[in-house]
């Protein structure tokens, strides 16, 4: 007999085009002083940060010849954008660029007119930037539209099994970079061409992003799915890079970019655990403990990469079957739809 597995993965672009509503800061005249308009791309993800949510941010701005603002958070004040102290217009046009949340833009403050962030990390941030050049001084105040640099990844899991339970205590995502160097673009961001690049990203490694509270009290798959990345490690967004295909040695072991679940099969009726078993082969054990692992690929022959401003949705579902010899594996892989942003 057969575990029956499903991966679905699903695409969503963050990169929508950004649209005030009735709680965006409205623009007013800035009288000589530089003032801020900013819109976030839109998000079918609470966790992401839109317009509404968007509270504060960091600004650099430069002339060709000298420092206009350097590292200045500008804060949501009920209907505009404030910040202390006040910056007047120079006679040159500016360039500006923008950050998202101030503790990433304090990674490295691009005093000398350098663009980059260093050593940006996967997690719980949601990095957001905006790039307006040549601006000059208007009525109106600066508007920055800004986009989202990661990208954000959610592991649904469920299970449909009327006979067996699957516990879940632990999920990483495997042989993947956990961070890398941020470069903004030179170009605006309310422009296609406006988008950042990563570079120097970190060798491939492994990142636990759920953990069960207590070993006495798992994850209990159910037919609702669950997104376990939302979870206590709160690990949503990662680094844009490449994928690479999931294979198998003897001698090296699992390579490639791929999700390992570590989980018990339990038989619904009994409560006895029926996987792993004596006739689970030692690389599918998890050290340690009583888990056995189950492998899911990252990439697929359509999905090569995570790109920034898309959000990854992997739903994996698990139903179970039981032989007394042994329990195989035969995933099946449901190519996603791409979504084009607009």
């Amino acid at each position: 007999m057969k575990k029956v597995f499903l991966i679905l993965i699903m695409i969503v672009p963050l990169l929508a085009t950004s649209c005030s509503n009735d709680t965006d800061p409205v623009p007013a005249s800035s009288s000589g002083k530089i003032g801020f308009y900013a819109t976030a791309p839109k998000s079918s993800r609470a966790a992401s940060t839109t317009t509404a949510t968007l509270d504060s941010f960091v600004v650099y701005a430069f002339t060709n010849s000298s420092v206009v603002m350097n590292g200045v958070t500008v804060s949501r004040d009920g209907g505009s954008w404030t910040y202390s102290p006040l910056v007047y217009w120079p006679a040159l046009p500016v360039d500006f660029y923008a950050v998202c949340p101030e503790t990433v833009a304090n990674n490295e403050k691009p005093s000398d007119g350098s663009n980059s962030i260093s050593k940006v990390e996967c997690g719980g941030i949601d990095l957001l930037y905006a790039v307006a050049l040549d601006q000059v001084e208007s009525p109106a105040p600066v508007a920055l539209t800004f986009r989202h640099a990661m990208s954000k990844v959610a592991l649904m899991l469920s299970s449909t099994s009327n006979r067996y339970l699957i516990e879940v205590y632990h999920v990483s995502l495997n042989n993947i970079s956990l961070w890398g160097d941020f470069s903004l673009p030179e170009a605006d961001t309310s422009d296609s061409t406006g988008d950042g690049t990563w570079g120097n990203l970190s060798d491939p490694k492994n990142v636990l992003v759920y953990y069960s509270d207590l070993d006495t009290s798992p994850s209990l798959l159910s037919i609702t799915p669950r997104d376990l990345t939302e979870g206590n490690l709160n690990m949503s967004f990662f680094i844009p890079q490449p994928l690479s295909p999931l294979t198998y040695s003897s001698e090296a072991g699992f390579s490639g970019s791929y999700m390992q679940i570590d989980c018990v099969v339990k038989d619904k009726l009994t409560g006895e655990k029926v996987w792993p078993n004596e006739h689970t082969p030692d690389y599918l054990l998890v050290a340690h403990s009583e888990c056995g692992r189950m492998v899911f690929p990252l990439s697929t022959p359509a999905v090569t990469e995570w790109r920034q401003g898309y959000s990854y949705i992997y739903k994996v579902e698990i139903n179970s079957t039981y032989s007394v010899d042994t329990i195989e594996f035969a995933p099946t892989v449901t190519d996603y739809v791409v979504s084009t942003p607009f």
